[in-house]
């Protein structure tokens, strides 16, 4: 065998070491990536909270038919808002029977489920959306549309959901605290969110984006605020509790 030769198959054994290593190096990062980012996890929901999609997002059926779950609106999201569970399940809420009826003989309550699939969403109570709109700026299908970053742009264009208060356990509502964080955080105050003389806060729909940071900023341990987004579980289970 010659010099010539005996040099090419050694070069060529360090090109197949380098690759195994590169793979290898990939496999690791995409999977520490899948963790960190919830890939293929089934995760829970607080009570009345919903997984919503990112802004710019095509109605539910054209949405899950054109999304090929490339992951680039999650790399491209700088709060890691943006998750890829295989399925989001609904915390089923604790009702007290009326009075008079034996505790055992609860109504049974539909307990939702979102099969996402992998498909990306925003989980408003773990992270709200920053409206930074780079997610549709990357979505190579249009499953998620670009959206220009500017205030009233975002406003005429974004419907993620409706935020919804309840205002059984609302601070100021339930007038136990003076609170506000909602209304603080919102991103289009006194328009989207309004309070009272009482500092007690009202949504209106015409102008809510539905990004779920009021949502994220609630002191209630299990949210005086949700964001009900424009699609439907696609399971729901009646349980009684």
């Amino acid at each position: 065998m010659t010099e010539t030769s005996l040099d090419r198959r050694a070069l060529l054994t360090r090109l197949w070491a380098s690759a195994k290593l590169l793979v290898g190096g990939a496999v690791v990062y995409l999977g520490l990536e899948a963790s960190r980012r919830g890939m293929g996890e089934a995760v829970a929901a607080p009570p009345a909270q919903h997984p919503v999609r990112p802004p710019g997002a095509a109605p539910e059926p054209a949405f899950r038919a054109s999304c090929t779950r490339c992951f680039l609106c999650g790399e491209a999201c700088p709060s890691g808002a943006i998750r890829f569970p295989r399925r989001v399940k609904g915390a089923q809420v604790h009702m007290k029977p009326p009075r008079g009826v034996n505790a055992s003989q609860n109504t049974p309550q539909v307990r939702p489920e979102w099969h996402v699939d992998g498909t990306p969403v925003v989980l408003p109570w773990e992270t709200a959306c920053l409206l930074c709109m780079r997610c549709g700026d990357v979505c190579p299908t249009g499953a998620l549309r670009p959206i220009q970053q500017d205030r009233d742009v975002v406003a005429a264009e974004v419907r993620m959901g409706v935020a919804r208060i309840d205002r059984k356990i609302c601070l100021p509502w339930t007038r136990r605290s003076w609170c506000g964080a909602c209304h603080t955080a919102c991103p289009y105050r006194n328009e989207a969110i309004t309070v009272d003389h009482q500092n007690r806060p009202t949504v209106h729909a015409e102008h809510c984006v539905g990004c779920g940071i009021c949502v994220e900023v609630c002191p209630i341990r299990y949210k005086a605020i949700a964001v009900v987004p424009p699609f439907e579980p696609d399971v729901g289970r009646v349980r009684a509790e």
